[in-house]
């Protein structure tokens, strides 16, 4: 099996954890940016927490404000240079805690702007706490006893909270096997190319595993996500416009 050189811009071996899911989509979005020959015209604002490592191995232009206000900072910069593609590689907790206003406000206003959201259903970074995704029942390391609906609500579910809004592209994948990549890879493509076309708000969330954080191997993190997160956030496309 003959080995797929890396693009170009990624001119150094990523820092995330054995197994995690980030440096696939690094991967992933390097070659799309290569693919569609717009690295030159890429701003990516950069959010606060593990996807924030990919400014160490991706030659790109980016921006790194305040952590979860993405939304508005990718609005300004979609405003003032509307020649440019304008996105985030931003993780769960910045883009739906924290940013989560930002990042509803961008939506609804149905800014020309695109989101990439990686889902590991914890606070990756700062040790494995209770996310927005945390699923019920799943133990992190501040809810030792499992999520539960009377302590801390439902867990946050974008296609549910954004699927009646009018905006260009919704969409959530996962990087689990080589089927999964590519199929991600097409949905990395699709959404860039509804801001090229001016189309308005796209989001697309990545499933992606966590093993540190999750006490898991790699292949039973992916093996994790495929039979258990898969089936409370399910995977497909679903705002096209």
């Amino acid at each position: 099996m003959v080995s797929r050189k890396a693009p170009e811009l990624m001119y150094a071996e990523n820092r995330f954890c054995a197994g995690c899911g980030h440096g696939i989509f690094d991967r992933i979005l390097g070659e799309v940016l290569t693919e569609m020959d717009i690295v030159s015209d890429t701003i990516i604002c950069s959010d606060i927490g593990c996807n924030h490592q990919f400014q160490f191995c991706m030659r790109v232009d980016a921006i790194v404000p305040p952590h979860g206000k993405m939304g508005a900072a990718l609005t300004a910069q979609k405003r003032v240079r509307p020649d440019k593609y304008a996105l985030t590689i931003c993780g769960d907790g910045g883009a739906y805690a924290i940013g989560l206003g930002e990042t509803m406000a961008a939506a609804t206003r149905n800014e020309n702007v695109t989101f990439f959201v990686m889902n590991n259903t914890v606070y990756g970074m700062t040790g494995g706490q209770m996310a927005p995704t945390s699923m019920i029942g799943q133990t992190t390391s501040s809810s030792k006893s499992g999520r539960s609906v009377e302590d801390s609500g439902e867990n946050f579910d974008v296609v549910k909270v954004m699927g009646g809004l009018n905006i260009a592209y919704l969409a959530r994948t996962s990087v689990t096997n080589p089927a999964n990549v590519a199929k991600t890879k097409k949905l990395v493509r699709k959404a860039l190319e509804k801001q090229r076309d001016n189309k308005g708000f796209s989001l697309v969330e990545v499933l992606v595993p966590c093993p540190t954080n999750w006490g898991m191997s790699a292949p039973q993190s992916m093996k994790h996500i495929d039979e258990v997160v898969s089936k409370q956030y399910e995977l497909g496309e679903f705002i096209d416009r």
